[in-house]
């Protein structure tokens, strides 16, 4: 644990004349082409991904426990592009079972709520997770189920967190994100992906307290301070565009991207679909508290400008440059992208009431009912609806403003 309180200086960036240089006092990400999922180009683009970083052996050694955290975020099928696709994780299996480490999976996914274990391990199989871990003989952990709350003096806001007891236990910890928009933060790569570390409904108590981009993205930023994945991987061969995380479009990136840094690794990854790494607000505050150096990277492999989309779409009302600037809290709701239900689409299964964590949706007659006063635009309604059923509208004042 103590490892992985070391706040080494890092430096991520928008990719430019620090291309492929060679000065070891920045940051490396490694971007590779991966044109699908069939396991020959898959397990071939990781290894690559691997070896222009110094190989797996550089991150985990003969007999370590090696925790796969991926992204669990439900239990939809890897064709939605909203999970870590399982080709990804056996690739990786496959590279740390080459290098004498004993891995293992899991995740604190968010569709749980509060632990609950068979809904957590029907996830895993709808996401094709349980297969892969089954045919590789590798344990799949429910790192909701044990929980332990974790002092984080360097915080600069939020001084502890109730992680799962398998985090901390880890020998390595290597991440492995989904490239994808967010609602509320904009991006979702490595440093979101920690979020997951923290177990059931504690997730939901951070978004209580923190209630705008800025301050939920410093959380992100103090747990990555806390919990520091020796290695990040990012499954970028179909990302997610528009109303992501779980709502939006697939969309082929064809990459792989691999760091020991996820600040660096998500400002290439920005770079690559067009978003200027520095409105994400969990890259620049890392930046500004020295977690992160996005004025120079050293990418090996092929160069962003190549692989660039110049077409990514991005959140429909995406609300973060207004908060992230600390707007006036009565303009709040003229402002920013509120959730709505679509009821044709509404499954009716309760789930965005369950996670709600300022309780600003109750069941009046047959359908979710919204208190937009109590809603503090989380987001996690939307984010968790497995029906695309809830959509963010943004106000006529908001839009304008835009």
């Amino acid at each position: 644990m103590e490892d992985r309180q070391d706040q080494s200086s890092i430096s991520s960036g928008v990719v430019s004349s620090a291309y492929h240089c060679e000065d070891s006092d920045i940051s490396t990400v490694s971007l590779v082409k991966c044109q699908d999922y069939e396991s020959s180009n898959s397990e071939a683009a990781i290894e690559k991904a691997l070896g222009l970083i110094g190989g797996i052996g550089s991150y985990v050694k003969s007999g370590d426990r090696v925790l796969l955290k991926i992204n669990l975020l439900t239990g939809d099928v890897p064709e939605k592009a909203v999970t870590t696709h399982p080709a990804i994780v056996r690739a990786v299996i496959h590279q740390v079972k080459a290098a004498g480490g004993i891995p293992k999976v899991g995740d604190c996914s968010g569709y749980e709520g509060a632990s609950n274990s068979k809904r957590y391990f029907a996830a895993c199989r709808s996401a094709g997770i349980m297969q892969v871990c089954e045919e590789e003989k590798v344990e799949i952990l429910h790192l909701s189920a044990q929980s332990i709350e974790a002092k984080n003096p360097g915080g600069r806001i939020f001084k502890s967190f109730v992680l799962s007891k398998h985090v901390l236990q880890a020998d390595v910890l290597i991440s492995l994100p989904k490239l994808k928009t967010h609602g509320l933060t904009l991006f979702t790569g490595g440093v979101k992906n920690i979020f997951g570390c923290v177990t059931g409904l504690n997730k939901a108590k951070m978004h209580l307290r923190a209630q705008d981009p800025e301050t939920f993205s410093q959380m992100l930023v103090d747990l990555l301070g806390l919990v520091r994945p020796e290695l990040t991987v990012m499954d970028a061969v179909v990302g997610m565009e528009g109303n992501g995380p779980s709502n939006g479009t697939p969309r082929q990136i064809k990459a792989i991207l691999a760091s020991k840094d996820p600040v660096a690794l998500d400002a290439v990854a920005c770079t690559i679909v067009g978003i200027d790494p520095f409105m994400v607000p969990s890259t620049r505050l890392a930046h500004e508290q020295g977690l992160g150096d996005i004025s120079r990277i050293n990418v090996m492999g092929e160069n962003p400008v190549d692989m660039e989309i110049k077409d990514f779409q991005l959140p429909a009302g995406t609300a973060s440059f207004f908060r992230a600037r600390g707007l006036m809290r009565i303009l709040h709701s003229m402002l920013v992208a509120k959730p709505v239900l679509v009821k044709e689409r509404c499954k009716k299964c309760w789930i965005c009431m369950e996670h709600c964590p300022s309780a600003a949706i109750s069941e009046k007659g047959a359908y979710p009912s919204f208190d937009h006063k109590k809603c503090i635009r989380c987001y996690c309604c939307q984010e968790l609806c497995p029906g695309n059923a809830i959509e963010l509208k943004t106000p006529f004042l908001g839009r304008f403003v835009k």
